[in-house]
């Protein structure tokens, strides 16, 4: 992505997008690559997981696989562009939630007076006075 001045993307966290396919040409609006991956790993498992079942529903209801494999990734993607814990984009608040499982909370690291300090450190209780 070629920088520009007036481009804040990277400043307010916003996913990388794609336009220019190249030789292929252009797409007539940028695409996340975030929203791309999350389609693809969706309809992968779908299409790994659940295919044998979806196929024996296909014989009941000829709409079936064009429901899971293009529906339901598609509603993911959306799912996960409105779904915002903590008014950040979900893959950022996972990412982040992952960041502190295995920084802080699996290494018990508590955090006093501006100083890391784990728990087999600490030898003494602090006590707040009223």
């Amino acid at each position: 992505m070629k920088w520009e001045p007036h481009n804040y993307s990277a400043a307010f966290k916003e996913p990388y997008r794609i336009q220019d396919l190249g030789n292929l040409g252009r797409l007539p609006a940028p695409i996340a690559v975030v929203n791309i991956g999350s389609f693809l790993f969706v309809f992968g498992l779908m299409w790994r997981a659940f295919r044998d079942p979806i196929q024996r529903g296909a014989e009941i209801l000829p709409f079936l696989p064009a429901l899971c494999y293009i529906g339901f990734p598609i509603a993911s993607v959306l799912l996960l562009n409105k779904v915002q814990p903590d008014g950040k984009k979900l893959y950022y608040y996972v990412f982040d939630l992952v960041i502190y499982l295995i920084i802080i909370h699996w290494r018990d690291i508590y955090f006093f007076n501006g100083a890391a300090f784990r728990q087999s450190d600490i030898n003494e209780v602090i006590r707040f006075k009223k």
